[in-house]
C-alpha cells in the first residue's frame, strides 16, 4: 500500500515537473554581478579601534599612577605595601621549575638567529598593519 502511493506521487511529480519550463537568466546576468561586485569593493569603511589611543595613555597613566608614585610622604608606592609571597609555589612537586633550565645552552649563531626572526616578524607585523589600513582606506 505505502509502495503504491509514494509511485503515484513519484510519478505525478515527473510529469508536473517536465510541463515547468526551464528558467534562463537575462543576456546581462553576469554583467550585472560583476557591477554589484564592483559597487561593494568600492564602498570602503574606515578603520576605527575600539579603544582610542587618548583612552589607551590615560589607562597607562592610570596605572603608573596606582603602582609607581607614592602616596604617602614615606616614598613607598602601593607594590611595597602589598605582601607578596609566593614561597607556596616550591612546595608543590609540578612546580618546581628551579634547575629546569640549568643545563640548557644556546650558541651565539641560534640566538642572534631568533634576535633576527623576532625583528623581522615585529616589522611584518607593522608593515602588514599599515598596507592593510591603507587597502581599507582605498589608498594604494
Amino acid at each position: 500500500m505505502e509502495e503504491n502511493k509514494n509511485t503515484q506521487i513519484d510519478s505525478f511529480l515527473k510529469n508536473h515537473l517536465q510541463e515547468i519550463p526551464l528558467d534562463r537568466p537575462s543576456k546581462d546576468f553576469t554583467a550585472n554581478i560583476m557591477a554589484s561586485i564592483a559597487k561593494e569593493k568600492s564602498i570602503s569603511i574606515a578603520y576605527t579601534p575600539l579603544i582610542s589611543k587618548k583612552v589607551w595613555i590615560l589607562i597607562a597613566a592610570c596605572i603608573v599612577a596606582v603602582f609607581f608614585i607614592p602616596f604617602q610622604k614615606e616614598g613607598s608606592s602601593i607594590l611595597e605595601k602589598i605582601p607578596l609571597d609566593f614561597s607556596f609555589i616550591e612546595k608543590i612537586p609540578q612546580f618546581n621549575i628551579s634547575g629546569l633550565f640549568d643545563g640548557l645552552t644556546m650558541s651565539s649563531s641560534t640566538f642572534y638567529g631568533l634576535l633576527l626572526f623576532s625583528v623581522m616578524v615585529i616589522a611584518q607585523v607593522f608593515y602588514l598593519k599599515g598596507y592593510f589600513q591603507r587597502r581599507f582606506t582605498g589608498i594604494l
